[in-house]
């Protein structure tokens, strides 16, 4: 029974398609093992994305943080994603047990954009194509 959490979490995550066709996505990630025991003790770790120009967060981890957080429990994602211009922007997103999610995005390595850390509080959490969707945001000034 032990082992049936960290067999779900590779293979939530996109593990080795079992099929011959190729994968389309060649995002590279990291998978840490969830460590929720019971509802409301640890942090879900849904992974850490790389994604290339155009490519998507996988699924799998934008419905293990959606679900995670829409259920009042803690979980962590996190993705770098690039500009047009081949940037890279980090994003994390962390829940909390009270339903919001804090999203802070770090674009400081954008020539082109605005070159700041943001941090939003959010709600209401849905997979989206490149991230995580949310019902409403606010900025929060630190």
């Amino acid at each position: 029974m032990a082992l049936a959490p960290r067999l779900f979490a590779a293979a939530a995550c996109g593990g080795a398609p079992t099929s011959a066709a190729p994968s389309p996505s060649k995002a590279q990630y990291t998978v840490k093992p969830n460590t929720t025991l019971r509802p409301g003790l640890g942090v879900t770790d849904c992974g850490t994305f790389t994604l290339a120009q155009g490519e998507q967060l996988p699924d799998q981890a934008a419905r293990c943080f959606a679900d995670e957080a829409g259920a009042g429990h803690r979980a962590l994602l996190k993705l770098t994603r690039p500009t047009v211009e081949g940037a890279p922007i980090h994003v994390t997103y962390t829940s909390g047990d009270d339903g919001r999610t804090e999203v802070v995005t770090d674009s400081r390595a954008d020539n082109f954009g605005p070159r700041t850390v943001t941090t939003e509080d959010c709600q209401g959490p849905k997979p989206g194509p490149y991230g995580i969707d949310f019902t409403s945001c606010v900025r929060v000034t630190k």
